[in-house]
């Protein structure tokens, strides 16, 4: 059976409710996910299999002054017997496509620098880090820009 990926919104709040325990950092509590499934600049991707929320990213578009319009990933999460299969990575390239088709100039998502795994699934992604100098500081930030952008 395959794996769906897809922007989740209201429709799917029991969806991301019923989600694995493992797949989120705390228990989803429903008033939250239900008003982040309904404001337009947050964003949840997710990866669907047998009817179950497998694996997810989390986004928010946002604007300033002085800056077009980005989109900050906060998270990839993929349930432990689905990690090494793909999924983070089907995310990730699902979640770039959908903050292009948006209109997002960029996107950018932060992680520790001795997270190989994050490191890995970013780089695959297209990617670029933070010069080295500011990396050994601990934290490494991943820059995309869109196709038309490269």
């Amino acid at each position: 059976m395959t794996t769906q990926i897809r922007r989740l919104g209201p429709d799917d709040l029991a969806l991301v409710v019923t989600a694995p325990a493992d797949l989120f950092d705390e228990p989803v509590r429903p008033e939250w996910a239900a008003a982040f499934l309904a404001d337009p600049r947050h964003h949840l991707i997710g990866a669907i299999h047998q009817g179950s929320l497998i694996g997810f990213t989390s986004s928010v578009d946002y604007l300033h002054p002085d800056k077009p319009r980005t989109l900050w990933i906060n998270e990839v999460g993929v349930v432990d017997a689905h990690q090494r299969q793909g999924h983070g990575r089907a995310l990730m390239l699902a979640t770039l496509a959908h903050g292009w088709a948006i209109g997002c100039a960029e996107a950018w998502v932060l992680t520790e620098s001795g997270n190989q795994a994050a490191r890995g699934l970013y780089a695959a992604a297209g990617g670029t880090a933070t010069p080295a100098a500011r990396a050994a500081a601990g934290v490494i930030m991943y820059s995309f820009r869109p196709p038309s952008a490269k």
